[in-house]
């Protein structure tokens, strides 16, 4: 199972909507091509607007990194805010002690490539 971390959290509302949909196109493409995934983006974002939950990392930390726990690969969608990003530094950090391996992945336009981090 792969664990898709991508940045989110940001005080403009509307960035944080397509740092979203950038993390719902990469996690379709991923499960297109039958690579198993999770993303907390995806999984979370429409039940923290319909129920007014949190959207800072603080809240969700714990559920995340239980759910990275499980997982065997971590990929970075490597979108503007994803060096800066307090919650997939701690996912990268975690992953790191758990010797999980991860990748960033970028887009080209066309696709998306991914290296080893």
């Amino acid at each position: 199972m792969i664990y898709v971390a991508s940045p989110y959290t940001h005080r403009d509302r509307q960035r944080m909507e397509v740092r979203y949909h950038a993390a719902c196109d990469f996690t379709a493409r991923l499960l297109n091509d039958k690579m198993w995934c999770y993303s907390p983006i995806v999984h979370c974002h429409e039940l923290a607007k319909q129920f007014d939950l949190p959207r800072d990392f603080e809240f969700w930390k714990e559920y995340n990194i239980a759910m990275l726990n499980v997982c065997n690969k971590l990929f970075i969608l490597g979108i503007d805010g994803w060096k800066e990003s307090t919650g997939v530094t701690a996912e990268l950090e975690c992953a790191r002690s758990l010797k999980i391996p991860v990748t960033l992945w970028g887009h080209n336009g066309v696709g998306y490539f991914g290296e080893p981090l």
